[in-house]
């Protein structure tokens, strides 16, 4: 795809000569009131914040041909311009001239009547046709712009409107045929959303399959609302039979590498956004009001909007490039991941969601990527973290629930709640660390059983296996935790072990509020014993971190023993405040809604009343024997864990 870089506005259109049409394929224009009134509060908000500043509606994609620009994604918005442009009486913008006659600027393939339409709106002329929507819109252009001008110039506002909605054209390469775009882009969101990255991508991908384009399409599609399942449980269906279904799906894509049978077999339709269900209609209610559209030069990661308060714990693009790591055996090592070059390609250019296509180019270009081998590989994996991977719920009653994994209820809590722990101490960099080899683990699993009922205990071993191979205990012994250098991992996986071996370490009144715990991206550092000691309660005097002469007190400021992490929100809250003020604030928390941000906190201000030099010295022990003990794999566990609290450091 060739990104055209210039900015157009109507006035540059008008410079430019340029034509455009909507093909056949394409639907004419469909906004309503809601979007109308949108756009045009959008670009007053605009007007009146800056007149002299763009106001954006993205990206068009388009196709050339012999006479015109084909609008394959965009003509809702460019439709939207050319009525502002009739109600304004922009007619050097809705005409191109030539030396023998005047052309609309926007043709319609294949229909006369359309055309004949806008040209009598915009000539004043009476037409025997009826565009329906057409008309309903320049109506409600009319009447919203007298509501909200009012006092205001309508003649300043056009001439903002004429030179500055802007927007930017993507190019698709000319090789393609109508229905081959027409099989693309069908789902694209009317309501002026712009391409994704992986929607460019979708197109590249699909130009090298030699075969089943069309259902490789659909399988994209299908697989890239992370939102929801790949296959739908049926109306009144037990879940049993969704996991069955679930379970042959993925046993043929091993066994027989058919992508058909996959799906078409195992469920109704394959076409998930046809399907007769609720959660389609909510799918296909949901729109982007124009004031969301953005740009696509800023980070799409950012710009991916979630649908539904439940969705897998990747995006789209982060899950398509841990695929591809899979695909291409790639093995980032320890000494490598940070911002060393692997075959070729730096680490942190790989997994940056927003270099996607260059990525896959490369893939493609430099290590013979196979387009059939990823899509099967894109189905099965989507397959398999539905089934045996937790996704997110934003709502807090099971924020991270599996949806069909079946396992001993005490063994796959701790299972949850490890990928929990895993995916808030990961990022889009860094997933590498354990999703692939957890894939290619399940992956196996599958084609070795009859069932999908891995035991939990198993599970939760390997999980523990892949993890300790990227944070081995050399790690910990090495000591290198503290405030400037520290790991924020490490404090995620102290707060696992305490809430798996929560009967050994936490007072029987408070095993309510652990196992309430929710694993969350809290990132922010606190000091237990305040980095500024105040005069208040004598702070200064217990913390003289200043004091020159005793330079190993003001190591104990930044140990382990005396950080724990919480969320910049509480940090703030809590900054330079007193032990003691901290304490009170831990009770209220508890007590209250019953949820803490950090169990090391909890367990900080539930063992002491208050804090000292020796506190911390001694907290620093327990958490790094927590740490240490936490790589024990014999069958003591955890009962002798207070008898080794000398262990030295």
């Amino acid at each position: 795809m060739t990104n055209i870089k210039q900015a157009y506005t109507p006035r540059k259109i008008v410079d430019s000569g340029l034509i455009f049409s909507i093909p056949l394929y394409q639907r004419l224009f469909e906004w309503g009131e809601d979007q109308i009134i949108q756009l045009l509060d959008d670009l007053y908000s605009s007007y009146k914040r800056d007149k002299e500043s763009p106001y954006y509606i993205g990206m068009l994609t388009v196709k050339r041909t012999e006479n015109s620009i084909e609008l394959v994604d965009g003509q809702q918005r460019f439709t939207a311009m050319i009525l502002l442009g009739v109600h304004f009486k922009w007619n050097d913008f809705l005409y191109v001239s030539t030396e023998t006659d005047n052309i609309l600027r926007l043709q319609f393939t294949a229909r006369e009547e359309d055309k004949k339409y806008l040209e009598a709106k915009i000539t004043g002329i009476k037409s025997s046709f009826l565009n329906e929507k057409m008309e309903n819109g320049l109506n409600y252009i009319s009447k919203h712009l007298k509501k909200i001008l009012q006092n205001d110039s309508d003649k300043d506002f056009a001439k903002y409107i004429f030179e500055k909605l802007t927007f930017f054209l993507s190019e698709l390469p000319g090789n393609y045929s109508p229905m081959e775009l027409n099989t693309y882009f069908e789902r694209m969101n009317t309501s002026g959303k712009s391409l994704e990255n992986y929607e460019i991508l979708k197109v590249d991908i699909i130009r090298r399959l030699r075969t089943d384009k069309e259902k490789y399409t659909l399988l994209w599609n299908a697989c890239s609302i992370m939102e929801k399942m790949i296959l739908r449980k049926h109306n009144n269906e037990q879940l049993d039979s969704l996991r069955n279904r679930y379970k042959n799906a993925m046993t043929e894509i091993i066994q027989n590498g058919n992508i058909d049978n996959a799906f078409e077999k195992y469920q109704t339709k394959f076409d998930i956004e046809e399907e007769d269900s609720d959660d389609n209609q909510d799918l296909e209610a949901t729109s982007i009001a124009i004031g969301d559209i953005a740009i696509n030069t800023e980070n799409p990661y950012k710009i991916i909007k979630r649908r539904t308060d439940e969705h897998s714990l990747l995006t789209f693009p982060e899950f398509l490039l841990q695929v591809l790591y899979i695909c291409l055996n790639m093995n980032i090592s320890e000494q490598e991941k940070d911002g060393k070059a692997v075959e070729g390609m730096l680490v942190t250019d790989f997994f940056d969601v927003r270099k996607l296509c260059d990525t896959f180019k490369w893939a493609f270009d430099k290590r013979g990527l196979d387009a059939e081998t990823f899509m099967r590989k894109l189905g099965l994996y989507r397959l398999i973290t539905d089934y045996f991977i937790i996704r997110m719920n934003d709502e807090d009653e099971e924020p991270y629930p599996f949806k069909l994994y079946k396992g001993d209820d005490k063994e796959k809590m701790k299972v949850r709640m490890y990928l929990a722990m895993l995916y808030s101490a990961s990022s889009a960099m860094t997933y590498y660390m354990w999703m692939p080899q957890l894939l290619t683990y399940l992956e196996y699993f599958v084609s070795s059983n009859d069932c999908l009922d891995i035991d939990a205990a198993v599970y939760l071993t390997k999980l523990k296996e892949i993890d300790n191979d990227w944070h081995p205990v050399r790690n910990v012994i090495n000591n290198n935790l503290t405030y400037t250098t520290i790991d924020r991992y490490w404090f995620w996986r102290i707060d696992y072990y305490l809430w798996e071996q929560r009967e050994l370490f936490f007072k029987k009144e408070l095993l309510n509020v652990v196992e309430k715990y929710v694993f969350r991206r809290n990132r922010s550092i606190e000091h237990i014993a305040p980095q500024h000691p105040k005069d208040e309660f004598g702070d200064k005097d217990r913390f003289y971190w200043d004091d020159e002469s005793r330079p190993e007190v003001a190591m104990k400021r930044d140990c382990l023993g005396n950080m724990v992490m919480i969320s910049s929100g509480q940090n703030s809250t809590l900054t330079n405040s007193c032990f003691e003020v901290k304490h009170a604030v831990m009770q209220r928390y508890a007590s209250g809604n019953g949820t803490v941000e950090s169990l090391k906190m909890l367990y900080v201000y539930s063992k002491y009343s208050s804090w000292s030099l020796d506190n911390i010295d001694e907290h620093q022990r327990f958490s790094m024997n927590v740490l240490k003990y936490s790589y024990e794999r014999d069958s003591r566990g955890w009962n002798d864990f207070h008898n080794i609290m000398h262990w030295k450091l």
